[in-house]
């Protein structure tokens, strides 16, 4: 009896300790995977456990730390942050997301957040503490990129209220078109053009972290040089799309069946590949005021966008009509095709900049084009509106004054 009795106290210990040691296991898993600097040490300072995320970040390998003083990432100027930290642990207080600095083994100075329990024995005394740290660096750099964004969208649209006090209604609309491109330019620093730049600051470090592996070190590169291909053209983009805002054109009539001719010619070698057919049914394109070089871009970026977004032969048809609007009158410019096309409850989104509805790995490009269009048109003084159906393709519709003068 009583040895049946030890055999199932002997089944419950060796089940506990199995449980135990899948917890632990778990949890080291855990630690060694994360992506935030995870140590622990001492109540006297000293490092006790490193992760491979606190390599990364700091640089030190664990052997060069492990029973060193935590002191070695603190900046010489925030040395007394320490103690500070060390009597709040003492009193089995915890420091939640405690914003500081610390420095690297190349002496390189990191924004981190900072996370410390106190890390208590069996019997309850306090014996050492667990510290999380989480590179904010990149995230700091954005909110000063955007402070800067603001504070100097701020400057220029005081001087537009100075400048123009005497009339309310403009200025008015300057206002809100100056907050719109400031939302705009702020998420473009914070999301849009820091994606490639995380991007290249991980492969940068695996890299590093590879440099005696040939095969990775030339996939790494790569990758490196795709994502700086693709800042270089997001920044490409956001100029062009900020200089159609600063510049004065001046405008006179332009004849749109020409910047047709010269816009085909431009994408001819895409043309012939794709066997696309584009033609201008119902008559000539009437003539229109405006600045041929944005006109041209206009043509540009809504060619380019139906042959780009075409899984059959693209078929692209052109028709203009003069109508007459209260404001005077105007050409009303058709540019319908046979593309991929989208769901009409996102119509308003197209002309948002970066905004994209398709696959970025199966279709490239900014997410800007639309956007570009949207803004030629409105300082022509004119509108633009999209309408499609997925799978069916899409329809541009185009409002630009007409010329009043003779196309020479």
């Amino acid at each position: 009896m009583k040895a049946a009795i030890m055999n199932d106290e002997l089944k419950i210990n060796n089940a506990y300790f199995k449980a135990l040691l899948e917890r632990e296991a778990h949890l080291a898993a855990i630690v060694s995977s994360s992506d935030d600097a995870i140590i622990s040490k001492t109540m006297e300072g000293l490092i006790t456990s490193w992760n491979d995320a606190a390599e990364r970040i700091f640089g030190y390998k664990a052997a060069e730390v492990i029973g060193q003083p935590i002191t070695i990432l603190i900046p010489a100027d925030r040395l007394e942050e320490e103690p500070a930290i060390i009597e709040r642990l003492k009193k089995g207080e915890r420091v939640d997301h405690f914003e500081t600095k610390r420095i690297t083994k190349d002496k390189k100075i990191l924004d981190i957040s900072l996370t410390i329990s106190p890390i208590k024995s069996s019997d309850g005394r306090i014996i050492g503490a667990s510290k999380i740290a989480r590179d904010i660096t990149g995230q700091k750099a954005a909110e000063k990129l955007i402070a800067e964004a603001k504070e100097k969208f701020k400057d220029q649209l005081e001087k537009t209220v100075e400048q123009r006090t005497s009339e309310l209604v403009h200025m008015n609309e300057e206002l809100e078109r100056s907050n719109y491109e400031l939302e705009q330019y702020a998420y473009i620093a914070s999301h849009d053009l820091q994606e490639p730049l995380r991007k290249i600051q991980t492969f940068v470090e695996l890299l590093k972290m590879n440099i005696h592996d040939a095969a990775a070190v030339e996939s790494y590169y790569n990758k490196i040089s795709v994502s700086a291909k693709r800042m270089s053209s997001l920044i490409k983009d956001v100029l062009n799309y900020s200089r159609l805002a600063k510049s004065d054109y001046a405008f006179g009539p332009v004849d749109l069946n020409q910047v047709l001719q010269d816009v085909k010619s431009d994408f001819e070698v895409v043309i012939e590949q794709k066997k696309a057919i584009i033609e201008v049914v119902g008559g000539p394109l009437p003539a229109v005021k405006g600045d041929a070089q944005q006109l041209r871009q206009l043509f540009t970026n809504l060619l380019s966008n139906s042959l780009k977004f075409s899984e059959q032969q693209p078929r692209i048809e052109l028709r203009g009509t003069t109508i007459v609007l209260p404001a005077g009158q105007y050409a009303e410019i058709i540019f319908k095709d046979n593309g991929i096309g989208f769901e009409q409850k996102y119509a308003d989104q197209v002309f948002v900049v970066f905004k994209r509805l398709n696959n970025r790995k199966l279709y490239s490009g900014t997410g800007i084009g639309l956007a570009v269009c949207k803004r030629i048109v409105e300082r022509h003084g004119g509108m633009i509106s999209v309408t499609s159906e997925l799978g069916k393709g899409t329809t541009f519709t185009i409002l630009l004054p007409v010329a009043t003068e003779e196309v020479k």
